[in-house]
């Protein structure tokens, strides 16, 4: 998963930016995990740079998003980056964590492709098939870790695990604490599926349905679940404050 020579190369070409994504000051960093699932949204960590003209209570770098999750005895052991661009940390610095890193690069603003989403679906798929051993977390953010990880997390609620859309999408907004607010009406008509990535010979997608039945079989097992508290307050609604989560230092 390890990005190309060229990138580093062109990074040092290229002027820094270091604005505070539009936006992501408003949105808390996480809340907890997705019930029954390993998949944690967060919004998009940042590196020193953009972050050391930030308040302290306004800072959120890879190593708050660890400690974070150390806090509730969990770790992380893939990051799936939905943002359309590398300026916001390095990918090294997760692999440095000895962390999964794996890019898909989704333009915000536009319909999500079909192609991303299965590539999604795999990256997911494999990494339970080669964790189930373990109970590592697979971390998931876009800028603001809600419209896009919510629509990619939504569709592998329905179309893999097979929950109906409303609950699909009411158990993101209850695991982020923010609320999807795009992509509701697509969703709404997304069902379960058997998914066959595409492969160069039948031997292949003999195994590729396998391990299907295998993440299937992960995720109905009672025993391989994580622990899971749901809070006795949507944290989506209005009744509670916003900065409040279920996951804090």
């Amino acid at each position: 998963m390890n990005q190309s020579r060229s990138y580093g190369e062109s990074r040092r070409r290229r002027p820094v930016n270091n604005k505070v994504p539009a936006g992501w000051l408003d949105y808390t960093p996480l809340h907890t995990w997705i019930e029954n699932t390993r998949l944690v949204p967060f919004k998009c960590p940042l590196r020193w740079s953009i972050l050391r003209n930030l308040n302290q209570r306004d800072r959120f770098s890879l190593n708050d998003l660890i400690e974070r999750l150390d806090y509730r005895k969990r770790e992380l052991g893939l990051i799936i980056d939905l943002t359309d661009t590398h300026r916001y940390y390095d990918y090294r610095d997760v692999e440095d964590l000895d962390i999964e890193y794996c890019k898909i690069r989704v333009p915000g603003h536009q319909d999500v492709s079909d192609e991303n989403c299965q590539n999604f679906f795999r990256i997911v798929n494999k990494f339970l098939r080669n964790n189930r051993q373990n109970d590592k977390l697979i971390g998931i953010h876009c800028t603001h870790g809600v419209n896009r990880s919510g629509y990619f997390i939504a569709r592998y609620l329905i179309e893999i695990l097979g929950l109906q859309p409303d609950e699909a999408i009411a158990a993101f907004n209850r695991a982020r604490g923010h609320k999807i607010e795009k992509n509701i009406e697509d969703l709404q008509t997304r069902k379960k599926i058997h998914v066959t990535f595409s492969s160069s010979s039948s031997s292949s997608s003999s195994s590729s349905s396998s391990s299907d039945r295998e993440v299937d079989e992960y995720y109905t097992a009672k025993d391989r679940p994580l622990p899971y508290t749901r809070p006795s307050i949507d944290p989506t609604s209005d009744e509670i404050s916003p900065t409040k989560s279920q996951i804090t230092t």
